[in-house]
């Protein structure tokens, strides 16, 4: 028997403005695509990480749990192997930083903050092991 493997996922995120959410991620390196013929599907992806944004018809709709929930730090969860290199990027372009990096041997991890409030953690290996304390 085969075992079965499931190589990426997509996330479905209420957006208060298409266009600004779109160019957000744009300046993050994402690719953006309009899927879908009856129903229009806005895909926004880097690597294998895929964020399908729906544009909320009232801006009080978009309500992540991260904002209702302190315990809950992350709307969406990425793996990386340069949490580093990332964490860079995302302070380059002065992104809120919710949660500031932590490396270590085992595991390192940051959270930002988009445009709508979701809180976005990226966890995994660094690249520059001179960064562990």
């Amino acid at each position: 028997m085969s075992e079965i493997i499931i190589n990426g996922s997509s996330f479905v995120l209420l957006v208060k403005n298409m266009e600004q959410t779109v160019q957000f991620y744009s300046d993050l390196g994402f690719k953006y695509e309009v899927i879908g013929d009856k129903v229009l599907h806005h895909h926004v992806s880097r690597g294998k990480l895929t964020l399908i944004l729906v544009e909320a018809k009232e801006e009080d709709e978009v309500k992540p749990i991260s904002s209702r929930y302190e315990e809950q730090y992350f709307d969406v969860f990425c793996y990386t192997n340069a949490v580093d290199l990332i964490a860079r990027e995302i302070m380059e372009k002065n992104i809120t930083i919710v949660r500031e990096p932590n490396y270590t041997n085992h595991w390192s991890e940051f959270t930002f903050r988009d445009l709508n409030g979701y809180q976005i953690t990226v966890g995994g290996d660094i690249v520059n092991k001179e960064l562990i304390s």
